[in-house]
């Protein structure tokens, strides 16, 4: 299989920095920036990609176009658990020999990421809890992995909010614990430049997918909350894991906060209107003619609002044959 979009070139970004973008085998997003950083006498490395040949060759090559030695990687630190960031970990962890570092969070998490068996039950229950109809809930909770997600190792070091990873000379990348898009998701900030490495809680273009998966009682509440802590620390520059540099990482921060306000506005004048299961508020919401991966994606991302609502307060739900029903 080949990129279906073509990737931007790796570039020295300064400061010791080298961004790495790699193709992954899917339409959207086109691709993963990975971030080399200079670590006392090596390298560390930020998100690794997904695994799939075409991947592993973009890092082969950007390191040798950088001039950069993959020996020379001594710590692999991934920002959450999405086979885009995660996926080749346990490959370059055999190669390299290197440290594996994520969230504290994650050590509960790895077993479940996993198990494709039990994440199709629970998308099954969950289906079932929110009104999508028989004809739909085999499709949405596919029991097949996707080829390009093998299961990974568990971190050999797990870190906390607030807690400091050392780049030797007086500097290191703060971890900022922003869960949301994935509970275990953190970014970091460079004690040197203040630049933010901010995975997929802040990307360009797109506000990242808020799922609800069963795992967070209110992901939705939990991300708003991280974004909220990125406005109070002032962030300017930010490199996301997709798509092109964020000069003013706070403005950003607000329209996306911005785009979700509307959102729960919206849902939340339909409830209004008239009783509505969570599939219900999804088929008005989003656009016609999704498949079955988007329909899977939008269903969990309208939960995820809906319980917003519900847990502060703004809609209640209803228990009618054993479907949650979401009322004014």
């Amino acid at each position: 299989m080949t990129a279906p979009n073509p990737t931007p070139p790796p570039r020295d970004l300064g400061n010791g920095i080298s961004q790495i973008p790699a193709p992954l085998p899917f339409k959207s997003p086109p691709f993963v920036n990975m971030y080399a950083v200079e670590s006392g006498d090596g390298l560390l490395l930020l998100d690794c990609g997904t695994h799939w040949d075409e991947g592993r060759e973009a890092l082969r090559q950007g390191f040798a176009e950088l001039g950069l030695s993959e020996s020379s990687v001594h710590t692999l630190v991934v920002s959450h658990l999405h086979p885009d960031h995660v996926g080749m970990a346990g490959l370059l962890i055999d190669e390299w020999d290197c440290e594996f570092v994520m969230h504290e969070r994650a050590e509960k998490l790895v077993p479940a990421y996993n198990d494709t068996p039990g994440w199709a039950k629970n998308l099954l229950r969950i289906g079932q809890q929110h009104g999508v109809p028989s004809s739909i809930l085999d499709s949405m909770s596919e029991t097949r992995r996707p080829w390009y997600m093998p299961p990974i190792p568990e971190p050999h070091r797990m870190v906390t909010d607030g807690e400091a990873i050392d780049l030797g000379q007086g500097r290191s990348l703060s971890v900022v614990h922003t869960p949301g898009h994935e509970p275990s998701h953190i970014c970091l900030r460079d004690s040197r430049t203040g630049i933010l490495f901010s995975g997929d809680h802040v990307l360009p273009r797109i506000s990242p997918v808020i799922m609800f998966d069963g795992v967070l009682d209110d992901p939705l509440g939990e991300y708003l909350n991280s974004l909220t802590k990125l406005v109070k620390m002032d962030i300017g520059l930010t490199y996301p894991a997709h798509g092109t540099i964020i000069e003013r990482g706070d403005e950003r921060v607000r329209q996306i906060l911005l785009h979700h306000d509307r959102r729960l506005l919206d849902m939340a004048e339909l409830i209004r209107s008239t009783d509505m299961s969570a599939f219900e508020v999804m088929v008005k919401s989003f656009r016609p003619n999704l498949d079955a991966v988007q329909m899977r994606l939008a269903f969990l991302e309208t939960v995820s609002h809906l319980e917003h609502l519900r847990n502060t307060g703004r809609i209640r739900h209803v228990d009618r044959d054993d479907v949650m029903i979401y009322t004014g």
